[in-house]
């Protein structure tokens, strides 16, 4: 932002800036005014967007009050993740005249569904704020290792365990690193590689699979603490880029490409610009929806119309993944009213989920089964209908659960934003967060709580792993190969 210094992690925004982000939330908010007056028959809906785009940016306004924003602060993708699919997305619905999904009518229940969430955002901000709650959150977490060594040897470990057993998974599933690294251009087709989704009776192959995300931990690890060999960091960015494009899961491809550049501000103590925030956002626009586009041709070794890929093809594609609104309104609708309150069933099935089925033929469905084929029947069910984060609370317990758990959601948020200002020097602090900043927006846009604490625990554990081991192991003047065989013993006798 022109005119704009750093203080520790914050902006400090001159008066120009805040006047000109102010203004734009004005013109956006009369905007949306300004509708109801033009479009009588739509103004409840549009006094919805406005209450609910208020309620949103509080965050923004009080940075622009108080001339001090951080634009990796936690409430930036969280207010824009929002903005997006409870604001812009049932807009373009509602003047498109897209009113059922599945064939049931959701749009009317927009106005109550929209006061229950700005009830849940209001909360979420309150847990956000919540700053002395959140600082002694923070307090209590591990100390990130102060030393450098070892972090690559642990990196190496982790990277050729993941090699390992992505290479399983793929053999068991049909595939092979040929077809992985081409999008799916060479190669056999399977079942699983057309859906991008493991079988879900095969808890084992499906653990194999959620090891993809170790290759992203990996690499972090190396782009953050490697010295020499940088340029082999680019050729294995470019390989889990093509694997992630391959397999069509968008949510790796956003952290494998967000979390480099985060890393890079913080580790420099700068903050990009409002262009480039802009431009960035506007990139990894393209970059989704134009994958949203071709993963089905990647999946089925089908070719590719590249003439189809366009930017107003991908931001229209970008668009229609933003529909999970819909989902949340069925559900809104459905409980208690056609199906009773889950009462925290789908957070016990955790317990459940590791079971093979094999070892337990009467093992109940998953709860998110349960909450789409009640709200919207067997075929959204079959069709992998996904369900906002907003949508479980409620399913759990009403709109109770649904403030409670917001409360929870801005808690946790600020406690992760706390633990890097107060190691914001340290390496692996910074690293952690980079990962947890594009992590959040799946948080938020999928509702299922196992699914969300499996791959969190892909994610992070092998983060936290190599926290533990390079404070504990005392390898520091081991050979590089003495310091993976250390590691290993650390983290058998660690599990």
């Amino acid at each position: 932002m022109s005119g704009s210094k750093m203080t520790t992690s914050r902006v400090t925004l001159s008066v120009w800036d805040s006047t000109i982000l102010l203004s734009g939330l004005g013109c956006v908010l009369g905007g949306l005014l300004t509708v109801t007056f033009l479009r009588p028959e739509l103004d409840t809906y549009f006094l919805c967007f406005a209450g609910l785009t208020a309620i949103i940016a509080m965050p923004l306004v009080i940075g622009c009050v108080t001339r001090r924003m951080d634009p990796f602060d936690p409430t930036t993708i969280i207010a824009a993740s929002y903005f997006l699919y409870f604001v812009f997305a049932p807009m373009r619905g509602l003047l498109a005249g897209e009113y059922y999904f599945f064939g049931r009518l959701v749009m009317p229940t927009f106005p109550l569904a929209s006061a229950y969430l700005a009830c849940g955002v209001a909360a979420m901000w309150a847990g956000y704020f919540a700053s002395g709650i959140a600082r002694r959150g923070a307090a209590v977490l591990p100390e990130p290792p102060g030393s450098r060594r070892g972090v690559i040897a642990f990196a190496s470990v982790v990277a050729l365990l993941a090699l390992v057993a992505v290479t399983t998974y793929a053999h068991g599933a049909g595939l092979s690193w040929t077809r992985l690294l081409t999008l799916g251009q060479l190669g056999s087709t399977t079942t699983t590689s057309q859906t991008g989704v493991p079988d879900s009776e095969n808890v084992f192959r499906n653990y194999l699979y959620g090891t993809l995300d170790w290759l992203t931990s990996a690499w972090m690890l190396f782009y953050a603490f490697s010295r020499r060999g940088r340029k082999w960091l680019v050729v294995a960015f470019i390989a889990l880029l093509l694997v992630y494009t391959t397999i069509g899961f968008r949510f790796r491809i956003l952290i494998l490409v967000l979390a480099p550049i985060v890393y890079h501000y913080l580790r420099v103590k700068r903050r990009p610009g409002a262009l480039k925030v802009f431009a960035a956002a506007f990139a990894v626009i393209l970059l989704i929806g134009a994958i949203g586009l071709t993963r089905t041709a990647f999946r089925s070794s089908s070719s590719v119309d590249i003439g189809a890929v366009s930017v107003g093809s991908s931001s229209e594609s970008f668009e229609g993944d933003l529909s999970i609104y819909q989902p949340f309104l069925a559900i809104i609708q459905s409980f208690p009213r056609e199906h009773d309150y889950l009462w925290g069933s789908s957070y016990a099935y955790l317990l459940v989920q590791p079971i093979p089925r094999s070892l337990w033929s009467d093992k109940p469905e998953a709860p998110i089964r349960a909450v789409v084929q009640a709200t919207l029947g067997s075929d959204a069910a079959t069709s992998g209908v996904a369900y906002p984060n907003v949508g479980e609370f409620y399913a759990n317990f009403g709109a109770v659960g649904l403030i409670a758990g917001m409360w929870v959601f801005g808690l946790l948020a600020r406690i992760s934003y706390e633990y890097l200002s107060r190691h914001e020097n340290n390496d692996w602090a910074r690293v952690l967060y980079a990962v947890i900043f594009p992590f959040l927006v799946q948080v938020i846009s999928r509702g299922y709580f196992v699914q969300i604490f499996q791959e969190a625990s892909f994610l992070f554990v092998p983060l936290f792993l190599g926290m533990w081991v390079c404070r504990h192991s005392s390898y520091g003047n081991q050979s590089d190969m003495e310091r993976g065989s250390s590691i290993l013993k650390a983290m058998e006798r660690g599990l």
